[in-house]
């Protein structure tokens, strides 16, 4: 058995293939260092699509365990939803929201290589794509349903959406440095879909120059380690406010 090396000839082509959002929210483009939070406008837009993308970085990530792949290895099936707004002059200029989910297929082999398979979908757009991730968490193939398959570059170019924002929710889960900042405002058993979790909410002290409200609620799972990052809401003074929530979540 061999990935297809079949791929996309034009930029035009990975920009519809590509979903809306990227991370948060579209348009929006999200990092965090060891001192502060900052949220940007993403100016770039697709040629082909009526709505800009945006791409989240993290650094100085603190006591991630094996990124993505931890994450599907704690819970086979998750579903997220993103919300974004940006002002300008007091007024709402842009806003949405998108709906993402992921369920953990299985493992394959090929070429002596233990590839894990993930489907992912983007219920607004109505999009679903099966991705191969090999042990390092990336992404070697996708299978793009009701299309074709892609490898290398353009399997990553096909997949990057789907894999920003749940690796958001899983560097943001064990975020020390981020924590550290906020102080605790609430703790209480909530359920996450068909779970329940311990979760504690974390906050800022004060509204600041720079955020007016920034709030994050990590959850626990009873008897583990296992932590989960179910809700965040950044707010800047004057400008957007972006968040996302964890709607559903299903133990491995």
């Amino acid at each position: 058995m061999k990935f297809s090396g079949r791929g996309m000839t034009t930029t035009k082509k990975i920009a519809v293939a590509i979903p809306l959002v990227l991370v948060i929210a579209a348009g929006i483009y999200v990092g965090l260092g060891p001192g502060r939070l900052g949220i940007l406008p993403n100016a770039s837009q697709s040629t082909s699509s009526p709505s800009s993308t945006g791409i989240a970085s993290f650094s100085g990530v603190a006591g991630q365990p094996k990124g993505i792949l931890s994450l599907f290895g704690n819970f086979s099936h998750m579903a997220v939803t993103t919300s974004y707004v940006v002002f300008a002059d007091g007024e709402v200029q842009s806003s949405g929201t998108s709906h993402y989910s992921y369920v953990v297929l299985g493992r394959a082999v090929v070429n002596s290589t233990d590839y894990r398979k993930v489907e992912f979908t983007n219920s607004d757009a109505r999009t679903s794509e099966i991705a191969w991730f090999n042990p390092q968490g990336l992404v070697d193939r996708v299978d793009v349903l009701g299309d074709r398959n892609y490898s290398g570059l353009n399997a990553q170019a096909y997949a990057q959406s789907f894999v920003g924002v749940f690796s958001f929710v899983q560097s943001l889960s064990y975020n020390a440095t981020l924590i550290s900042g906020l102080h605790k405002t609430a703790e209480g058993m909530q359920s996450v879909g068909p779970m329940q979790m311990d979760v504690i909410t974390y906050g800022l002290a004060a509204p600041s120059a720079a955020f007016a409200n920034l709030t994050a609620k990590i959850a626990t799972v009873p008897g583990t380690s296992t932590k989960l990052a179910v809700y965040w809401y950044q707010e800047d003074p004057s400008t957007s406010n972006t968040s996302f929530e964890v709607t559903s979540a299903a133990r491995a």
